[in-house]
């Protein structure tokens, strides 16, 4: 287990709401330490994950409530990052400006945030899982480009239930493309999962593969090519914190994540 330097009090916030701060003391060398681009009151990304980890508890630090200084306190213990769900990335990210018309929120300064989690994940190696935005940003951070809007490029808006106003989740099928592990996803593996989205991968990153898709066609899965350097990379456009367990593509996802955290955590110095 990674050893914290002797009894070294170190001032981090973590939190479970988005504007709630927790001061934390000391961390258990025993506990894995997730920075997460931001966090909400829901807490369905803790739910999802903690069960998966027991007994190993999951200490959960919010970098959408820190400063540059505790942030990087924060990524100095980090097992892992995860990038969460959120408001649209600006196209300007991927070379198409002009597409603001055809995004609905957008959050600069999470962009801001998440490009810096995904250097200090190159720089560092840490595991990392987005979700979602998450995945969407991964692909943008490295050299890809989005549809602004899906409906234009589809046809439909299969991926996000509900009318203008009033849009509800929507449950559609994903594919696995490859296999992964023999205690993880399979190629022809397909689970129905929960989607909202309105905006999604159209150039795939040069240093991303495709390992899950839509029945449309759109891809929904993403992780490294290079799985020497980063084993642990891997991004999904639906939302397995919120779908519906016991599928092959819903746990296995957060197991995979979690579980090589731990496997990182047990090796020796």
């Amino acid at each position: 287990m990674r050893i914290l330097i002797g009894c070294l009090i170190v001032i981090l916030f973590g939190a479970c709401g988005d504007n709630q701060r927790t001061p934390v003391d000391a961390l258990d060398k025993d506990t894995l330490v997730i920075v997460a681009s931001r966090l909400f009151e829901s807490r369905t990304y803790q739910n999802f994950l903690e069960p998966l980890a027991h007994p190993v508890p999951i200490r959960w630090l919010n970098a959408s409530v820190m400063n540059e200084s505790e942030l990087q306190a924060a990524l100095n213990v980090a097992n892992g990052i995860l990038l969460t769900g959120g408001a649209d990335i600006h196209p300007n990210r991927y070379g198409q400006a002009a597409d603001t018309l055809r995004c609905g929120n957008i959050d600069l300064e999470r962009d801001v945030l998440e490009s810096l989690l995904l250097n200090e994940v190159d720089l560092r190696g840490l595991p990392c899982l987005g979700v979602c935005r998450g995945m969407q940003y991964m692909n943008v951070h490295g050299g890809g480009s989005l549809h602004p809007h899906l409906p234009d490029a589809l046809g439909h808006s299969g991926h996000r239930g509900g009318v203008a106003g009033n849009s509800l989740d929507t449950i559609h099928a994903v594919i696995a493309l490859r296999d992964w592990s023999s205690s993880d996803w399979q190629k022809g593996d397909s689970s129905n999962v929960v989607s909202h989205h309105h905006q999604g991968i159209d150039r795939l990153a040069e240093g991303l593969t495709a390992w899950a898709v839509a029945p449309d066609g759109l891809i929904e899965g993403v992780v490294r090519s290079d799985t020497v350097r980063y084993p642990c990379y891997i991004g999904v456009q639906w939302h397995p914190e919120r779908s519906e367990l016991n599928q092959s593509l819903v746990e296995s996802v957060g197991l995979f994540f979690v579980n090589f955290m731990l496997a990182q955590e047990s090796q020796p110095l």
